[in-house]
């Protein structure tokens, strides 16, 4: 029952982040035939999409505790996958809504049981996205009082140079280092 509210949740985010990007489509195209969307319904739109979304993850992410394989971690080559785990939160500004949480999540999902390295990775890639979000999440509430858009460009350049930063780190076999992260997964 728990995983069918987790996956509702996350579906519904999903439809909502959908939603809001044919909003702001709507938007910013303006073209004639299409209806007239408000931007604080797109805003609003995001803003919920990306709390359902964040509930929905948390919830399957701690429904199943994981154990990894214990295999060959002990290589001193960087692994790739480990390097896309920490790039893919960057979907998002490639046009995927809610690609900053569902990129990570989705990839560690996949991933987690291949090694102990690719699940540690996987969360804390994940902690940060699920981080993030909330500092989304703040910021489009503030668009409505306009200090939120500068807080919108500190922030997208923020995520973006961490992101980039942890997957260089992990590239030449440092520890990936998510400043401002809340621990959701352990």
């Amino acid at each position: 029952m728990l995983k069918f509210v987790c996956i509702s949740f996350l579906a519904l985010g999903a439809g909502l982040g959908l939603l809001a990007s044919a909003g702001l489509a709507g938007v910013l195209l303006s073209l004639p035939g299409l209806p007239v969307v408000s931007f604080s319904a797109v805003i609003l739109a995001l803003t919920f999409a990306s709390l359902a979304a964040m509930t929905g993850i948390i919830g399957l992410a701690r429904s199943q505790p994981v154990t990894p394989e214990s295999s060959q971690d002990q290589t001193h080559a960087p692994d790739w996958r480990i390097v896309v785990l920490h790039l893919a939160g960057l979907s998002t500004y490639a046009g995927f809504p809610l690609g900053h949480l569902l990129g990570p999540w989705i990839l560690w999902l996949f991933w987690r049981r291949h090694g102990h390295a690719l699940d540690v990775n996987g969360r804390a890639a994940l902690n940060f996205a699920l981080t993030i979000s909330i500092f989304y999440v703040s910021a489009l509430i503030l668009v409505f009082f306009f200090v939120g858009f500068l807080l919108l460009g500190i922030l997208m350049a923020f995520h973006i140079i961490v992101l980039i930063r942890n997957g260089w780190r992990t590239s030449v076999n440092l520890p990936a280092h998510y400043p401002l992260t809340i621990n959701f997964l352990s």
